[in-house]
């Protein structure tokens, strides 16, 4: 019935019977009867173009109507032959899917109403101005009306069929013209006439059309019939809903909970299973005994610890530590990311503390972990104007926390493990004794841990030789380097190998990815002119042979010319020495190799180029910091003025400890260090000019240089072979094990 009523026709007289058929059809339904009143009024109404317009509506929604009515034969088929009864659900869906179709209707009635519409239709009207409608149209007397739309400030000119203008010109029927004023347009065109001596009787007619408001009472009455009328469908089908449980959907906790004694659990690494971080594993173990022991060391009075912080830098392993702890325990493994507390609603923090506490409590012994706690432990305000701590939120939060970790009995067993990235931010009220009672630095791995995780990681893809035959070299070749970015090595050699149809990794697929991790991808088509490459093969020569001759620098890998994204246009890789402690001659030594590139440029080229920009940022930093915090100068003497962690940004608003007297005399005592290395410098590449010409021709000749290619260059170093590292005897501490 409702797809016939709406069936597109050009004609009123059938449109007019079709659409009093539907209205019966509706009679019942009073929510929808008086909008379609209204608006069947309104189409009576409509002009041709209007009616088009209104029939396309009709023609989109009719296709919709169609599928209805099928589904709903097709169901009510189904039903006879399966049962007498339709489930209520599928009933429920059905009343939607009419109401929706219905809305439909009623909304594109709407849009013939709204300001839109005439909007669209005026984009086809051509406009005119005050001034074109006086002396052009008026004259003329073939205006047949003007309609004035209030709402828009708009004035429309209806002319006489073939009317024409002063000129013989033909005329478009229709123009449409701006009203700086509605209020006294009327009375300015009857000025205009009587100026041209018009008659009253020839006076053009004015019309007003006022349809403010009247689409936006519509709309709101069409909208609150759709809500009574789905509130009613669900009330019929019996769907039960409530504001509670749209907030409670809003504010859920998001809480992780990992079961290690469950069958699908995915806590099945254990401590031992752990590569690298034997220090931290050995602290880590510590709380084994605690959760699966605490009787023993109640009888003794002893407390058990409330949490553990873990930091360090990211990758090195405090998430997986975590983990392993749990696994090892057996016990479950509640985590919680510290971003997750704090939204846009005011007090969500403080009560997800108290659901995650609420929570644990209930599944003790177990182990709560918070990643990235610094997101919610910041240093609190202390009244400082440069030093605001975190937003009322945040404090809110944090104070929560607090009062969670206090109200912890030792005899439940509960343990809160967090980790940071940055500690020196935290609030000390979070890290004082009784709350984070162990402090666990997972630092970066030595070389003896960095082979444990290389031949864990080699272990897992198919290599051309064992790993046991790289893991050394590979650990010596890595310094710096977290487990993540030794994973990460691992990772790329495998695709690396697989992308070039290989069907093992071999060594050059190891090499390719540690110099892509370190430097960058290469950049084959940052092209160099002639005299730039040239440039760029003195500067990196300059750099491998100062620190191919002096004593105490390491040892050199490679030096390329080949441009990388993190590495300008080349670079010389250096093997560190796995050493922590540095003398004033071995820092010398090192600024003088940092300073070999920019004194290779002037002494062959007599200038220097924008090249040694990074070069000179380094040694600035490490003359400043032999004067100011190493006491390494005469001149100032044994002090230090080093800056305390996460100060290093606030240290231009406050007052600096020393005088400005003696700010000078540290710049002067920095600036002769920077000019003693770079005389030192000039010297050596002076003396040694032919060596540095043979290695700039090899490199580009060949555009990369191992440490064999520059021995057979230019000889052994003077100072001793430097291609073997010293590695630092260790002893790796043993987990004990738990009985």
């Amino acid at each position: 019935m409702l797809r016939h009523c709406l069936k597109p026709s050009t004609s009123r007289t059938i449109f007019t019977t079709r659409f009093l058929t539907f209205l019966s059809a509706v009679e019942r339904n009073p929510f929808v009867k008086k909008p379609i009143l209204a608006f069947g009024a309104r189409y009576l109404s409509l002009k041709a173009p209007e009616l088009k317009l209104l029939n396309n509506i009709y023609e989109a929604v009719e296709h919709q109507i169609l599928a209805i009515e099928e589904s709903s034969d097709s169901s009510s088929d189904g039903s006879s032959q399966g049962g007498d009864e339709k489930p209520d659900m599928d009933k429920m869906i059905d009343r939607i899917k009419k109401v929706v179709v219905i809305s439909l209707c009623i909304y594109g009635f709407i849009f013939m109403l709204s300001p839109r519409r005439s909007s669209l239709d005026s984009q086809f009207i051509p406009k005119t101005t005050w001034s074109d409608f006086v002396n052009k149209l008026l004259p003329t007397g073939q205006i047949s009306k003007i309609i004035v739309n209030v709402e828009n400030e708009t004035a429309t000119i209806y002319l006489f069929a073939g009317a024409k203008g002063p000129n013989g010109e033909q005329l478009h029927p229709l123009y449409q013209m701006g009203l700086p004023s509605v209020g006294r347009f009327e009375a300015e065109v009857r000025a205009a006439e009587a100026t041209l001596n018009l008659s009253p009787e020839h006076w053009t007619q004015i019309q007003y059309r006022r349809v403010e408001g009247v689409s936006a009472v519509i709309a709101l009455v069409i909208l609150a019939a759709f809500i009574a009328g789905a509130f009613y469908l669900f009330k019929r089908a019996k769907v039960s809903f409530s504001m509670s449980d749209i907030m409670n959907q809003m504010t859920n906790t998001k809480i992780n909970v990992i079961d290690p004694l469950a069958k699908d659990s995915k806590l099945k690494i254990k401590l031992k299973d752990v590569a690298g971080l034997h220090e931290a594993k050995v602290e880590v173990n510590e709380f084994v005994d605690y959760l699966r022991n605490p009787a023993k060391y109640s009888k003794l009075g002893a407390k058990l610890p409330k949490g553990a912080l873990l930091t360090g830098p990211p990758g090195c392993g405090k998430t997986l530590l975590a983990k392993a702890l749990a696994a090892e325990c057996s016990v479950p493994f509640i985590s919680m990311n510290g971003t997750e507390f704090i939204e846009m609603i005011g007090g969500l923090g403080a009560s997800r503390i108290r659901t995650l506490f609420k929570e644990a409590k209930s599944r003790a012994p177990c182990i709560i972990y918070m990643d990235e706690i610094d997101a919610i432990g910041r240093k609190r305000s202390d009244g400082d104007q440069f030093r605001s701590g975190g937003s009322g939120e945040e404090e809110q939060t944090l104070n929560q926390l607090l009062v969670e970790m206090d109200g912890m009995d030792s005899s439940q067993a509960v343990i809160l493990i967090a980790s940071t990235n940055r500690p020196d931010i935290l609030d000390k009220a979070l890290m004082r004794p009784g709350r984070f009672d162990r402090h666990i630095s997972v630092d970066l791995p030595t070389v003896l841990e960095r082979q444990e995780l290389f031949d864990m990681y080699l272990d897992k893809i198919k290599l051309d030789k064992k790993p046991e035959s790289l893991v050394k070299r590979l650990s010596q070749l890595t310094p710096g380097f977290s487990g993540a970015d030794i994973a990460n090595v691992v990772n790329e050699a495998a695709i690396h190998a697989a992308s070039h149809e290989h069907k093992i990794v071999n060594v050059n697929d190891l090499s390719f990815a540690m110099d892509r991790i370190l430097a960058g991808p290469e950049k084959r088509s940052k092209v160099l002119v002639l005299e730039e490459r040239e440039i760029v093969a003195y500067h990196e020569s300059g750099h491998a042979l100062v620190g191919w001759l002096l004593e105490h620098t390491d040892a050199l890998l490679k030096v390329t010319i080949v441009p990388r994204t993190s590495a300008a246009l080349g670079f010389a890789q250096y093997n560190p020495k796995d050493r922590k402690l540095y003398s004033k001659e071995e820092l010398f030594d090192r600024m003088c190799m940092t300073l070999g590139g920019r004194a290779a440029e002037n002494v062959y080229f007599n200038r220097i180029t924008t090249g040694a920009q990074n070069d000179l940022e380094k040694v600035t930093k490490q003359a400043y910091a032999q004067v100011k915090n190493y006491g390494m100068s005469a001149a100032v003497g044994p002090i230090s003025f080093s800056s305390q962690p996460g100060e290093e940004r606030s240290e231009q608003f406050y007052k600096k400890p020393y005088s400005n007297k003696l700010k000078q005399l540290i710049d002067t005592e920095a600036r002769a260090i920077v000019a003693k290395a770079y005389f030192n410098t000039e010297n050596i590449i002076r003396d040694n000019r032919e060596k540095l010409d043979i290695l700039a021709k090899a490199l580009l000749e060949r555009e990369t240089l191992s440490y064999e290619d520059v021995k057979k260059l230019i000889g052994p170093p003077p100072f001793g072979d430097k291609n073997v590292v010293e590695i630092a005897d260790q002893i790796l501490p043993e987990i004990s094990p738990n009985e």
